[in-house]
Formats: C-alpha cells, sequence, structure tokens
C-alpha cells in the first residue's frame, strides 16, 4: 500500500460516513442558491436583471467564508484520529511510511473537498446561466480554479495541524486559533506597525511595500491576490485592487502577482513540512 491507497481509502471512508454527500449538497446550495439571490432580488423589487458579474461577485464572499471552514474541518481529525483510535498502528503495519500516511491524508482529503466542489460549481452554472445573461465561462472556470486551490490551502494547513498533535482536542484548539490569526486578526497586525511608524491609521492606497507584503502573508490575502489573475470580472472594477494601485512607488517583486503564488504554495509546503516532522518522531501509543 502506497500514499495512493492511503488517499483511496480515506476517499472512501468519507463517502461510507456520508460526510462526502452532505458536503456535495452544502456546495450546490452554496453555489446555485448564494449566485441566484441578486437575480431574486432584483425581481422582487422589478429591478433590472442583474448581470453575470454581479453574480459571480455576489458569490464569491460566501466561498471566502466557507471553504476555509470546511477545508479545517475536513482535515483536522485525518490524522490525529487515528492516532487516537489505534487504526494509526494498522496503517504504518503495512508497507507504509509516516510520509506516506501525511501525503495520502492530504490528498484523500482535498479529494473530499474538491469532489463535492465541482459538482456544485456544475448545478451551479447552469443555474446561473439560466438567470444571468453574458455567461463567461473563462471567468466561471477560473472561480472553480480558486476555489479548489483554498480548499486544498486550508486542508494542507489542517492536515499539518493533525500531525503534530497527539489529541483531537489539540488538533481542534490549534485549527481554530490558527484560522482566527491569520484570517480574522491577521489585518491589524500590520495596521498597528503602520500606526506606530506613522502615529496615523493607514488608507487603502499609497501604502509603503512592506505593509503590502506583511499584508499578503495571510493566506486569504493571497488568495484573494490570484483570484485576481483567474477571475477577469474581479478586476474590472472602477478601484484597482492590485499592488500597482495600492503601493507608494513602483512595484517590488515581492507584491507581484505570481510571488502571492509562491506565498500560497508556502501554506501547503509548510504546514504539512513541520507536520511530517513531528509526526516523524512522535511515539504512537
Amino acid at each position: 500500500m502506497t500514499w495512493l491507497h492511503v488517499a483511496k481509502k480515506d476517499f472512501h471512508d468519507a463517502g461510507r460516513s456520508r460526510l462526502l454527500w452532505v458536503l456535495t449538497a452544502l456546495l450546490v446550495l452554496l453555489v446555485a442558491g448564494v449566485a441566484a439571490i441578486p437575480y431574486v432580488l432584483a425581481a422582487a423589487t422589478n429591478d433590472p436583471t442583474p448581470t453575470f458579474e454581479s453574480g459571480l461577485t455576489f458569490l464569491f464572499s460566501p466561498i471566502g467564508f466557507l471553504i476555509p471552514i470546511i477545508g479545517l474541518a475536513v482535515g483536522y481529525r485525518s490524522i490525529v484520529g487515528e492516532r487516537e483510535s489505534g487504526s494509526i498502528r494498522f496503517l504504518l503495519g503495512l508497507p507504509n511510511s509516516r510520509e506516506d500516511v501525511l501525503l495520502g491524508k492530504v490528498v484523500g482529503r482535498t479529494g473530499v473537498v474538491t469532489v463535492p466542489i465541482v459538482i456544485g460549481f456544475a448545478v451551479g452554472g447552469v443555474v446561473i446561466a439560466a438567470l444571468y445573461q453574458g455567461f463567461d465561462g473563462l471567468d466561471y472556470l477560473g472561480l472553480l480554479l480558486f476555489t479548489v486551490v483554498m480548499g486544498l490551502v486550508y486542508v494542507a494547513i489542517a492536515v499539518g495541524i493533525s500531525a503534530s498533535v497527539s489529541t483531537r482536542g489539540k488538533a481542534l484548539g490549534l485549527v481554530i486559533t490558527v484560522y482566527a490569526v491569520v484570517d480574522w486578526f491577521w489585518t491589524f497586525i500590520p495596521m498597528s506597525l503602520y500606526w506606530i511608524l506613522e502615529r496615523s491609521f493607514p488608507g487603502f492606497e499609497d501604502l509603503p511595500a512592506w505593509y503590502l507584503l506583511l499584508e499578503r502573508l495571510s493566506p486569504g490575502q493571497a488568495l484573494s491576490a490570484i483570484s485576481l489573475t483567474l477571475i477577469d470580472t474581479f478586476g474590472a472594477g472602477d478601484v484597482d485592487l492590485t499592488a500597482a494601485g495600492r503601493v507608494a512607488g513602483d512595484v517590488p517583486f515581492y507584491l507581484e502577482t505570481w510571488f502571492a503564488w509562491v506565498i500560497v504554495l508556502g501554506w501547503i509546503v509548510v504546514p504539512l513540512a513541520v507536520g511530517y516532522l513531528r509526526f516523524r518522531s512522535a511515539l504512537l501509543n
């Protein structure tokens, strides 16, 4: 048995536990249901039918809120749950290394998140195309790819945490703490440093490069930066959301969009690397 067999078993176990079906229903409701809200509101008030761009933009925020929670919830028990139940000895008793278990778990749990996303977008695409004019398949696929990447990032964070600790309670507490810090409170870190240095609060434009870099080190901000390259609709407004529209002076390389992909990759690799190093040396009861 290799990491691929671990991934397949993990995915099948999710199907047997109905987790896969619950997530699929949730993602269909999210994509198809939420995207339809602008159309329903316009029809209720006799306003003109919103554009496809309006529906897609309205969908972006709920995706950015829900997918991280789903990824973390799916991944945080992946390895530590096996340790607490004792089944980790079965996995490691077969010709599997701890590296195989870690890699298999992150691939399997990513599949558990990705399949419902794809199904949700397939159903939602039919609804959106029927309700809105000007359906743009490339933008829609861009949002799908963005959502899958986001799911992978947060699954990797959760699996890395799961591999690092010995109990589900510790894993849950650490997942909640990391999520709160890097997604909800991170913006206060660069803002506080800016206030200490400048004795004023930052605006939206003419910001120093260090401020935007520190802000972008959050996985949510790095993902938002890459979304501007995957979905043309989000870059078509009157406000320039790119670093070029916010930084004072020239854009350094670390604020270019390609570097945001490096940060996103770091949020996948680093938690898994830390988790593997701790899991490799852990004593299993």
